[in-house]
Order: structure tokens, then sequence, then C-alpha cells
């Protein structure tokens, strides 16, 4: 079995893939650690300078989900804008319901500043390199941020050719205080992973790095307790696609199709390649272009029929031929996959990736030929009902109201459940109360606020944390007038109140943010970046400094021509 070792190429980065709350929490923003001196605004007589104002800045638009959606991001958000509006920038809030929210930021880049969860990732590269490269800034591909930087672009090809584990680790440092120096994507919060059961009925909770507690891994590990047989959970809002192929990536969707679809290699706890939960058996590093897997010959889809080593080379070779879009970073790298006896599929590369392994053949769904074969536009396929072969199997979907699933019991890494459902549930007051009685009995969300700080001392209810390798960032939009500046971006950074929002809005869970690789990823992982004061008289030290100026409302202005 061979090592996974590193290479590749710049390709691989080119798309990997109102106020209400503000009031009562505005107090909560004080400036900590404020060593500067002023308070930046200047006076009336033009000894600020104002005698030559430049254009004012424009109003930014903040986009902010619904309170009801999550409503402590809804309310930090809140914050945050006011924060901004003290440094100076007008600013206007637009609340939207999330899958427009997202549309507007991620495929759009009609936003200002925008805040979410990064998505969960196996390597950071990976994540960094669809939103922070450079060449992924038209519609759509990835890079909301619209941030160029050549340096930063350079480090991440070269960490994907390097073969040296520890020259890659030196990389990824260096690409991490790239980043928090140049602050195209401020860390706001560093997220945990977080486990909230009914300890009456289910237990033996294991985090993954990739879907933390959502993941296959925990899937196959949890124990039911008593009579239970079900595992009980909640979303939001509803998924969009049954298609394992057509989906946009967000978690709601990769929770399931995660355990509905076995694929080559997977990982376990520990983020290491497992082949006891695996389809391949084994697994082979032929030369820098060709891999071959060994995979078990007596493993079923869903509908009964054999899966075989010529439905794993089908698999790769439609969605290279097909140019999924989900799948584009892994097709960019694939040459063809070939049956070479009933248990062997050889797969070539078109050129070298180091980490294949852990990013692609972790990564792409095994398809059934028998079904697939015949669907053109793969990507586009309205499908009813899944056929995949992993431990869970389609059962249900009540389009906006539940989702269910049932155990595959022939799977050679069962869950120790019979079924599993998620109801839609946008209400967490509903969420937590359903929980407390067993009609649910999982948290899957993973949301922090205040149903989980007044319940997790509830003799039948047990809180799991775990850092998780995402985090709350505020994006701001590269496109927008003065959001270009480094010192812009840095003074609003200074602004944003990070330990507030975790005090006060988070219930003192998370950790506040400082950097955009989450200590989750370990040694790839450094604290050795620039740091930022919580201060917005630091922020307005910091623009003016750039040449900004106030007026006498307050508001900035570039420097004059």
């Amino acid at each position: 079995m061979s090592a996974d070792d590193t290479a590749g190429r710049r390709e691989f980065l080119n798309k990997a893939g109102a106020t209400a709350g503000v009031v009562g929490l505005t107090s909560l923003a004080g400036c900590s650690g404020d060593d500067s001196e002023g308070d930046g605004s200047g006076g009336s007589d033009g000894s600020d300078g104002s005698e030559n104002l430049g254009d004012p800045l424009p109003t930014y638009t903040y986009l902010n989900n619904a309170q009801s959606y999550n409503p402590p991001r809804h309310d930090a958000i809140n914050l945050i804008a006011n924060q901004f509006g003290e440094l100076g920038f007008d600013m206007e809030i637009e609340v939207l319901e999330w899958g427009t929210l997202f549309n507007r930021v991620d495929v759009e880049y009609d936003y200002d500043f925008s805040t979410w969860h990064t998505f969960f990732t196996i390597d950071p590269v990976l994540e960094l390199g669809t939103t922070m490269y450079s060449e992924n800034t038209s519609e759509g591909d990835g890079n909301f941020a619209g941030y160029e930087n050549p340096d930063a672009d350079e480090l991440m090809d070269q960490y994907l050719v390097e073969p040296d584990s520890d020259a890659r680790v030196d990389l990824v440092h260096e690409l991490q205080q790239t980043l928090m120096e140049d602050m195209p994507q401020m860390p706001v919060i560093d997220m945990p992973d977080i486990a909230a059961f009914n300890n009456n009925q289910v237990d033996n909770w294991e985090q993954e790095l990739e879907l933390g507690y959502n993941s296959y891994w925990t899937m196959i590990n949890l124990e039911m307790q008593g009579d239970e047989t079900t595992l009980k959970g909640y979303w939001p809002e509803t998924l969009s696609t049954m298609n394992v192929l057509g989906h946009n990536d967000e978690n709601k969707h990769t929770y399931q199709f995660a355990v509905m679809y076995d694929t080559l290699l997977r990982l376990n706890g520990d983020g290491e390649f497992d082949t006891e939960v695996s389809l391949a058996t084994d697994y082979e590093r032929v030369d820098e272009t060709t891999f071959e897997y060994t995979i078990r010959t007596d493993h079923s889809f869903h509908d009964g029929e054999d899966l075989t080593a010529e439905d794993v080379a089908f698999t790769y070779n439609y969605i290279t031929d097909n140019e999924v879009p989900l799948f584009s970073v892994q097709a960019g790298f694939l040459e063809s996959a070939e049956v070479v006896d009933d248990s062997t599929v050889r797969v070539n590369l078109s050129e070298p990736l180091g980490p294949f392994n852990r990013l692609v053949a972790t990564q792409l769904p095994i398809l059934p030929e028998h079904r697939w074969a015949d669907r053109d536009e793969p990507s586009q396929v309205n499908v009813q009902e899944p056929v995949g072969s992993g431990p869970l199997q389609f059962d249900y979907w009540e389009k906006g109201s539940e989702f269910g699933l049932t155990s595959f019991d022939e799977h050679f890494a069962p869950a120790d459940f019979e079924d599993r459902y998620w109801r839609v549930i946008p209400e967490a007051s509903t969420v937590w109360s359903n929980l407390l009685d067993g009609t649910l009995n999982y948290e899957p969300f993973g949301r922090i606020d205040r149903q989980l700080d007044e319940n997790r001392e509830e003799d039948n209810i047990s809180v799991e944390t775990q850092p998780a390798t995402s985090f709350w960032h505020c994006t701001p939009n590269e496109r927008s007038g003065g959001l270009d500046d480094p010192a812009v971006r840095k003074a609003a950074y200074n602004a944003i109140p990070r330990t507030s929002i975790v005090d006060q809005v988070l219930f003192g869970v998370p950790e506040p943010g400082f950097n955009v690789v989450s200590p989750a990823f370990g040694p790839l992982h450094t604290e050795d970046v620039t740091t930022y004061e919580e201060s917005v008289e630091t922020g307005r030290q910091r623009l003016q400094d750039a040449g900004y100026v106030y007026d006498d409302e307050g508001l900035v202005h570039f420097p004059a021509e």
C-alpha cells in the first residue's frame, strides 16, 4: 500500500468546487485592549484634512440570514454591521432566506459583506483554493471575495506539487500568514463540531474531520440505547434534490449522500484511510499517474444488483466525460479508468496529484452503471429514488417536510439503527422540545443558541464538542469600492467584536477566530500569523494612517486625488 504523496497542478485550484436583533447588542461591542490615541474622527475645522475630502466610500450592503434560520448568526451580523457603522462605513442590512443569500454571494457575487460557515473540507487548500484563487473570480467559480494575489496562488500551487509532507506544512503555514496579512476573509469565530443528543436513545458519537458528527464514520459507530431503533434528526430547511451529481455541495445534501453512496476509500475518526470501512480493500500507487484499487466482490447496490469493477470504472469515466460541475476539480486530473480484472480497477491520471486518494478517491460516489449509463447531462437529472450502495438507503422524500433513510443490512459497515429521518423544523424552540421528549434524538444542524445553553444540563441531553475545520467568516467583496484596499479590510476586522460575539451571542461555547485554517487541521494549522486588536478606534486610526478622511458626520471618504 503506497503513501499518499503530493503532486498537482494549477487547475486544481480553478474552481475546486432590516436590523432586528441589534437592540440590546450594541453595548456588547466595547473595544478590548484599545491602545490607540484619539477617536480618529477628526474635527470640523479642517484640521483632519477634510478640506481634501475625496468621494465617500459607497454604502455597503451586509447580507443577513433570517433570524428564524440561525438566530445567533443573525444577531452577530447585526452587531458587526453596527460596529462597521461606528467605524465610519455607511451600512445597510438586507435579510434574505438562506437559498437566496447563498446564490447572491456564491453565484452572482451581488453583495458587499457576507457571513456564514466555511464549508467542511478534508484539506485546507481545497477550501482556500476554491475561495481565494485568482483564476476563480468569474461568476459562479467560487472566489466570491474577488481576491487576487499571485503570491498566494503560487503557495497553493507549490503545496500541491510538493512531495515532502514537512515542506507542505511549511507552505500552508506561509499561505496562512499571507492571507491573514492581506485579509481577504475575516475569521470571526472558530466554530466547533457539536453533537447534541438525547442520551436515552443514542450514544457513542465519534467525530470525523470532513463532516464532523454527521459523517459516515459517525453513522456506522453510533449505538442506539434501550429499545430505540430510529435515528431522528431535523434541518431548518428542505433538501432541494436527490441527485448525487446535481446538488450544490451544502452540508444538508452531503450529509445524506455520504451515507447513501460508497466511495473507493473512507477516512476513520483519526483522518486515516481505513479499508475496513471502504469499498476498496487495498490500493497501490503504481506510479505518479496510476493507481490501482482492489474492491469488494461481494457487495451490491440497494436495488440488489452486484457492484462490480465495471461500475467503479464507469463512474470515474462518466463523471469525467460529462464534466460534472460538482466534481470538476477531481475530473481535471482524471484521464480514464479501466477494469483490470473482477476485483481490480486502474485509474489513470492526466497529470500527477499527490493527495489523490484524499481529494478524489474519498469523494466520488460510486454509481450503478445500469441506472446512469443512459442519462445525459447528469447534473440536471431529476432523480426521484436514488440508488447507491452505502450503509443507508433511500426510503421516502416528502419534500418540504421529511426525508427518510433505512439501514442497508447487507453493507460491510452497517449502522446500528434501522431507520433515520430528518424533519424540516425551522424553529429552534420546537427542535429542543422534541429533543427533550424524544420525538427527535439528535441535532445535526449543530446550532449554538439560547436553546442549547438552556437545555444542555438536562439529564437526558448530552452535548459533545470538538474543534471543527470550519469557522464563521466575514467576507468583503473586493469588487466593491474601497474593499479592494487591504487597509480598509484590516480596519473592518479591527471593528469586529469577536470576543463579545462569543461571550454574549454564543454563550461562551466557541473561541474567537484569528486564522483561516482551523486548529482542527493539526500540524497544517499555525498560530504564527498577523493578529488584530478588537477595537473600532484602532480601525479608525488605521484608515487615517492610510490617507482616508472622516467628514463632519463621521463617514469615511477616500483620500483626495
